[in-house]
């Protein structure tokens, strides 16, 4: 009984996370493919994301609320939207995204549509689904012009839509402040104590009004700026050791574990 209960509780610690990565004909839009019943930490974004959950299921927070998604939902994150994801029951999830650079929005579909945001991060649209999942394989094999096409016809019907759910609350004064600090200097960690003053707040309440209205810890969300910061010199070409170098990670080592932990993909597999 007790080898039968040490094979189960080791079968259970055995990780499922796979991960496929497709860089479009077009600078500023890529296709992630994932399986995974990894928990993921609290991260944002640089890009608009629109997918497609295709099996099992996930509950996540982000500033939009509680996202539950299921088969076929079809999921949304907007730039800088800070979210977790944890898989629903025990077992691995499926989901396939699309990712696109908001300049690329504002110079080839409508200024106008990289101003607005996502409302529903997850919603049950059959239609939507079947396009989103049509246009997801079409865009590996298509020219630049025609995968300006797709994505101005799926963006556009996501974000061309009437406010009817609610967006997330702009920080107040004193968080501001201290997320223009971070944002500043991000090779310079600052102290909690340094925040704390440039919010006029003792360090405690600066901890937690960051916490609450940011949704992470200023240490953490630090962390997770250094790792966007490092994607875009990824994709300005920066070989991964510059990259580290030039966000705030002490080696290329540092930086991928800050990835895979963050994004469930390596810097080498993000550049690929």
């Amino acid at each position: 009984m007790k080898t039968m209960e040490a094979t189960g509780r080791a079968r259970k610690s055995i990780m499922t996370h796979r991960i496929h990565c497709t860089h479009a004909g077009l600078p500023g839009v890529h296709l992630v493919d994932i399986l995974s019943d990894r928990r993921f930490p609290r991260h944002s974004h640089d890009e608009y994301g629109i997918g497609v959950m295709l099996d099992g299921g996930h509950v996540s927070w982000s500033g939009r609320g509680r996202v539950e998604a299921g088969p076929s939902h079809v999921i949304t994150v907007n730039p800088n939207e800070l979210h977790d994801g944890i898989p629903a029951g025990d077992s691995a999830r499926r989901w396939r995204m699309l990712f696109v650079a908001p300049r690329l929005i504002t110079r080839a579909i409508c200024p106008d549509l990289a101003s607005r945001e996502f409302h529903h991060p997850a919603m049950i649209d059959p239609v939507m689904t079947r396009r989103l999942l049509q246009g997801m394989a079409d865009i590996p094999d298509r020219d630049p012009g025609a995968i300006t096409e797709i994505i101005g016809d799926l963006f556009g019907s996501l974000l061309d839509t009437p406010e009817t759910a609610p967006t997330a609350t702009k920080p107040s004064y004193g968080v501001q402040l201290m997320l223009e600090r971070i944002h500043d200097d991000p090779l310079e960690a600052p102290s909690l104590a340094a925040l704390a003053r440039i919010a006029g707040l003792t360090p405690y309440t600066a901890l937690r009004r960051f916490r609450r209205e940011v949704g992470t810890t200023p240490h953490a969300y630090l962390k997770q700026r250094r790792v966007r910061l490092a994607c875009a010199a990824i994709s300005r070409n920066l070989s991964l050791t510059e990259a580290a170098a030039v966000t705030g990670f002490a080696d290329q080592s540092h930086m991928t574990r800050a990835f895979v932990r963050q994004l469930g993909v390596t810097p080498g597999q993000w550049r690929a």
